[in-house]
């Protein structure tokens, strides 16, 4: 599967080249943040039917940020799984049902507007653990470990600068395991740098956002997880993509 963030709906300019480059990688299930219900993403939705996705679901009443999911098998998904009301951003997450196997795509709200959807996704990890569930939770999170998920703080004793939710977030880790870094303990990479038009100068503020999380059932059959950072460099969208390769039998 894959995760990429449009920044801010995507762009009518690059958006055929973003869907090309999603579709080099040929995943099966692709999810989509930043994702908005207006022209552009109508012409996304389109793009995607044409590149062998006409099965999608997501936060389509919605105008602001949001989430699409799109599959090359049809799959049944919720909007808001976790009840959240109408002022706690309630379309940041779409759970989509693949037989056993369930996706739970994200864009997470910044600073502490996502509180109350990490700790729902902290509360349907530990019920996923008890039943010995496959689960994934993967998209743009906005949130991370300080020391090491945000650039400027490399190397340093003391943090410039802080995730607000980085409690909730260790609290995830606790339950499920970040596909990524599992995979890549001693590596550092970051997935989103504030967006310049001269691509060409060096920038050294990025931040790690970009990720999946596996429930315990799921975690021995995750074959790999790598960004494209071409998504990014190549002024597609602000963030890199995020590709999992899990061993999950397709279902249609």
């Amino acid at each position: 599967m894959l995760a990429v963030n449009l920044r801010s709906g995507g762009n009518r300019n690059t958006l055929d080249c973003l869907v090309r480059r999603c579709r080099d990688h040929d995943p099966s299930v692709i999810a989509f943040s930043e994702f908005r219900a207006n022209a552009t993403g109508a012409r996304l939705r389109e793009a995607m039917i044409a590149a062998g996705y006409p099965h999608q679901g997501g936060s389509f009443e919605h105008a602001g940020n949001g989430v699409l999911i799109a599959s090359t098998v049809a799959f049944p998904y919720v909007v808001n799984p976790f009840g959240l009301s109408g002022d706690e951003y309630p379309n940041a997450v779409v759970e989509a049902r693949f037989g056993e196997f369930a996706i739970y795509a994200v864009y997470l709200p910044g600073q502490d507007r996502k509180r109350p959807h990490l700790r729902c996704l902290i509360a349907a990890a530990a019920r996923a653990n008890e039943r010995n569930a496959s689960a994934v939770a993967i998209g743009d999170f906005n949130s991370g470990r300080n020391a090491t998920d945000i650039e400027i703080n490399l190397g340093t004793q003391r943090l410039r600068d802080e995730f607000s939710t980085a409690d909730l977030y260790a609290e995830l880790e606790r339950h499920w395991t970040e596909a990524w870094l599992y995979l890549h303990p001693n590596a550092t990479e970051f997935s989103w740098y504030p967006f310049r038009t001269d691509r060409s100068v060096v920038q050294r503020n990025g931040w790690r956002l970009d990720k999946a999380f596996v429930s315990r059932a799921l975690l021995p059959r995750l074959r790999s997880a790598e960004y494209d950072h071409g998504f990014r460099t190549e002024g597609l969208t602000d963030h890199s993509a995020l590709i999992v390769d899990l061993d999950v039998e397709r279902v249609s």
